[in-house]
């Protein structure tokens, strides 16, 4: 059973990106970088979002309950993130970011 679940568990939990960046981290990083990590957790958000959201399609209900609570961790993680990034912002004074000018490096 165990063979059978792990491969799907997996797949679910694989299409979430999230950001490497220790959050004790955050608190050192400059503007230019924190606008990277913002828009790297607003994509960890929608990307936890969709995946809860069709966590329905799992076939079997076990494997549906599971990918909806990893994909609720990613959500949760990556909004607790953002609010971080988000004060951190604030109160360096950086400019609002615009999400079409960062540039992560690669597709995330």
């Amino acid at each position: 059973m165990v063979l059978i679940l792990t491969p799907s568990l997996l797949a679910g939990c694989a299409s979430i990106p999230r950001s490497q960046t220790p959050i004790a981290v955050l608190a050192e990083l400059d503007c230019e970088r924190l606008a990277q990590e913002q828009v790297l957790n607003e994509r960890s958000r929608d990307a936890a979002r969709n995946a809860r959201k069709s966590a329905w399609k799992a076939v079997l209900p076990m494997a549906m309950g599971v990918r909806y609570a990893a994909a609720g961790s990613a959500l949760n993680e990556a909004e607790r993130r953002l609010q971080l990034v988000r004060e951190r912002r604030s109160a360096l004074g950086c400019a609002p970011s615009d999400a079409g000018a960062v540039d992560l490096g690669a597709e995330v």
